[in-house]
């Protein structure tokens, strides 16, 4: 895939992927270096001001589309959960675009830090337009775009609110796959993960809309998988339990929270990032060959549970 992504018409056949020709490579050897440097930023509307930082990107980016190195795109690469999913698909040895919805300071080698919006079609789609005019590819999509929080359904005004978390939670995900779907290499893993979390296998009270999305996302997911299995493109989920992000950055309420809502856990804590990344990787790899369409709870056997915690 050449040019500009966003100017590429949808072919009128079942599959669009048909319409994107096949790439072929010399191979050459590749030894990724995962030590920490900041990554470039841009935006649509603009590029990186580092002259020689960008040159160097480059040329990184083209020795690893030489060597076919598998690429992923992450979205919310900001978060905590993010920045663990990239750290640990760097060391894995992929080559990785993050997008966020905000200017993100990532720290390595052999990945690019974007801003975009996955809610508008027109951001997934240059999103991945970026990775494969970067790269020469794409393997894998990680979807983690996320909105949270609504308030109870009879206060006023939560309708619309609740609207507006379904619209944003759902079309994310879903602009994401079919974005992904539309640039995934030919000769790559193809895998897509997205996340769910737990809020879409049980519910609290008042936080319908955040719930709602959650499941829907699940059925999602579920659709998408039989939709392009013939083709091998493997779309999973991951229902993670309630994170423990950095406790430098917890507030009081953030840490009682946490504590009163470990109790509900039959491991009595809360996840770790890094555990929910390597869950994540296993999906994306050739190892989960044979998973699709599936919702793997990440959650400390929270959603096992019937309630008694001994």
């Amino acid at each position: 895939m050449t040019g500009d992504f966003r100017n590429v018409s949808r072919p009128s056949v079942a599959f669009p992927w048909d319409a994107f020709p096949r790439r072929t490579r010399e191979k050459v050897p590749m030894t990724l270096n995962v030590e920490p440097e900041i990554a470039t930023q841009a935006t649509p509307e603009s590029a990186p001001s580092d002259a020689s930082g960008s040159q160097a990107f480059e040329s990184q980016a083209g020795e690893a589309a030489k060597a076919e190195t598998p690429v992923a795109l992450v979205t919310g690469a900001g978060s905590a959960l993010g920045r663990a999913v990239v750290a640990k698909l760097l060391a894995n040895g992929y080559a990785v675009t993050g997008i966020d919805d905000r200017e993100t300071d990532l720290l390595g080698e052999q990945h690019q830090v974007l801003v975009s919006d996955m809610g508008t079609e027109d951001g997934a789609r240059w999103a991945v337009s970026e990775v494969v005019d970067t790269f020469g590819r794409l393997d894998s999509a990680v979807l983690l775009a996320d909105v949270g929080g609504s308030r109870a359904i009879h206060v006023p005004g939560t309708a619309a609110e609740g609207e507006l978390l379904l619209a944003r939670n759902l079309n994310s995900i879903a602009l994401g796959i079919k974005s992904a779907v539309e640039g995934l290499s030919l000769d790559g893993h193809r895998s897509i993960v997205a996340t769910a979390s737990v809020a879409g296998l049980l519910a609290d009270p008042g936080n319908w809309a955040y719930h709602a999305s959650k499941i829907a996302i699940i059925d999602l997911v579920r659709s998408s998988a039989l939709t392009y299995a013939a083709r091998g493109i493997r779309i999973n989920n991951v229902a993670a339990g309630l994170l423990r992000a950095d406790d430098l950055s917890d507030t009081p309420a953030d840490q009682t929270f946490g504590r009163d809502f470990s109790r509900r856990i039959p491991l009595f804590r809360l996840a770790q990032p890094e555990e929910i990344a390597s869950v994540i990787a296993f999906l994306l790899s050739p190892a989960a060959s044979y998973v699709t369409g599936t919702t793997l709870a990440v959650d400390g056997g929270l959603t096992a549970s019937a309630g008694l915690v001994f």
